[in-house]
C-alpha cells in the first residue's frame, strides 16, 4: 500500500511527540513531593523507612545525604559486587525531581557521598583511576565535585595523606573542617580504622588514627562525626550487646578530647541484617542510615506473585533508608 505524504508526515509527528515507555512510566508512577526531606512525614524516636517506593525501594540503597540548604539529595544504589552509583534528587520549583544518577557518577563505582560545611563540595570514594582515564582500580579513594553554576565539576582525588595506597572510604566533616573517614592502610589498631585529620592553613596534612576504645583490633567502619566533634557513631561489631551484625554503636568526647567506651544505639536502631552509612540531616534533627533487616510478617507458603513482591519492595534484605529523630543520640549520653 502506497502511504501519502501527508499521513506519513502526521504518523512521523505522532511517534517523535510520544513519550518513551520509560519517560511515560516516569509520569505515571514518580508521585509529587514537595517540601523538606521530600515532604515526608517526620519520624518519632523508632526508625522508620524513609520515602519508601521512592528512595527505600526493592533496589539496594544506601548514604542518604541532603545538602546543607536541603534543596538536594545524593544516595547510593548498589548494582553489582563492589559496584555503586550516586543518584541525586532535587527540589526545583517546589517539587522534588525523580532520582537520576548524578552527572559526576555512573561509569565507575561511586559511593560514601558527604558534603563540605559549607555544602559547596561533595566528597565520595570512587575506584575510578587516579590518571582520570583507563581501568578502575583496585583500591578506593576519596574524591570531591565542586558546585558549578550549572552543575558539578569534574572529580578531584583528595590526594595525601588522606588517600593511601589502601581503600579509604566514608568521609565526614565537623564544623570546623576537621575530617574523619576510614583506612584500611598499614600502621593502625586493626585490620580498618577510623582517621582524621585537622584543617591548618587551608590543607590537610597530618592524619591520625583515632585511639581505643574508637578503633580496635577488628574492622571499624563506618564513621559519622558529629558537627561539633562532641560524639561518634561507628559501625562495628563489637562482641558486647550485639545484634548479629555490624551494629552502630556511639562513643561520646570529653572534655580532655578523650573518647568514652562504644555504647550500642540498641535494639530498635540495629538488627541481625547489619546497619551503616549513618549521618545527622542539616537542620540536625534527625539520624539518617542503612539497614538490612528483613520482613517479618511473611506468611507461607509463597506464591510467584508473593517472591516478585518481596524482591520489589524495601526489606528484602538489601539496604534501604531509615530516618528516625535525632533524640535517640541525646538519650544514650552518660549523665
Amino acid at each position: 500500500m502506497k502511504v501519502k505524504p501527508a499521513l506519513l508526515l502526521v504518523v512521523m509527528f505522532a511517534f517523535s511527540c510520544t513519550p518513551s515507555v520509560q519517560e511515560q512510566a516516569e509520569v505515571i508512577t514518580f508521585p509529587e513531593l514537595s517540601g523538606p526531606y521530600l515532604g515526608q512525614e517526620p519520624p518519632g524516636m523508632e526508625p522508620v523507612l524513609f520515602a519508601p517506593g521512592i528512595v527505600s525501594t526493592g533496589k539496594n540503597e544506601l548514604n542518604a545525604v541532603f545538602l546543607p540548604q536541603g534543596k538536594e539529595l545524593v544516595f547510593s544504589v548498589t548494582y553489582g559486587q563492589m559496584k555503586w552509583a550516586l543518584v541525586m534528587m532535587r527540589e526545583e520549583n517546589g517539587r522534588w525531581t525523580s532520582p537520576e544518577v548524578a552527572p559526576f557518577s555512573g561509569t565507575y563505582s561511586d559511593v560514601d557521598p558527604c558534603t563540605s560545611p559549607d555544602g559547596k563540595r561533595i566528597y565520595f570514594c570512587s575506584n575510578r583511576p587516579r590518571s582520570g582515564e583507563g581501568e578502575a582500580e583496585d583500591t578506593f579513594d576519596i574524591w570531591y565535585v565542586e558546585k558549578t553554576d550549572s552543575s558539578w565539576s569534574d572529580a578531584v582525588n583528595s590526594g595525601s595523606p588522606i588517600n593511601s595506597d589502601a581503600n579509604e572510604f566514608y568521609p565526614s566533616f565537623t564544623r570546623d573542617g576537621t575530617f574523619y573517614f576510614q583506612s584500611w592502610r598499614e600502621g593502625g589498631i586493626g585490620q580498618a580504622d577510623i582517621y582524621r585529620s585537622r584543617l591548618t592553613d587551608g590543607r590537610y596534612t597530618v592524619v591520625e588514627c583515632l585511639p581505643e576504645p574508637v578503633n580496635s583490633p577488628a574492622f571499624e567502619g563506618d564513621a559519622f562525626i558529629a558537627p561539633d566533634e562532641s560524639y561518634i557513631i561507628v559501625s562495628t561489631f563489637r562482641e558486647y550487646e550485639n545484634h548479629g551484625s555490624s551494629d552502630l554503636y556511639i562513643s561520646f568526647r570529653d572534655e580532655a578530647g578523650g573518647w568514652s567506651e562504644l555504647i550500642n544505639m540498641g535494639s530498635k536502631i540495629n538488627s541481625s541484617g547489619g546497619e551503616n552509612c549513618q549521618i545527622l540531616s542539616p537542620c540536625g534533627k534527625y539520624l539518617f542510615f542503612t539497614s538490612r533487616r528483613s520482613r517479618e510478617d511473611l506468611e507461607t507458603p509463597l506464591t510467584y506473585k508473593d517472591l516478585q513482591e518481596i524482591h520489589n519492595s524495601p526489606l528484602n534484605s538489601g539496604g534501604d533508608i531509615y530516618w528516625v529523630d535525632a533524640g535517640v543520640i541525646e538519650a544514650l549520653r552518660p549523665e
